[in-house]
């Protein structure tokens, strides 16, 4: 291989295998990061609509059920806005 020819190190930045594994490492932390973001933010809101169908002096009112959407998706919106 070519580090072993050229008598590299395994983490030298000169080897561009170490690059692309580094690339690769930082990528993977992000999008884990953002998966972990939107499965909070689903499952926050899930567990409020389970709470309010639950509960019996939400459940007759649609506003209450609907509360926790209203506040996902307005989240979502100014996220959208602010990018």
């Amino acid at each position: 291989s070519g580090k072993n020819d050229y008598g590299l190190e395994e983490d030298d930045y000169r080897n561009p295998a170490c690059i692309a594994d580094n690339v690769g490492d930082n990528v993977g932390d992000i999008a884990g990061m953002g998966a972990d973001l939107f499965g909070s933010f689903a499952e926050s809101t899930c567990a409020a609509l389970v709470l309010a169908a639950s509960s019996p002096d939400l459940r007759d009112g649609w506003c209450s059920l609907m509360y926790p959407v209203l506040i996902s998706s307005t989240g979502v919106v100014v996220g959208l806005l602010t990018l």
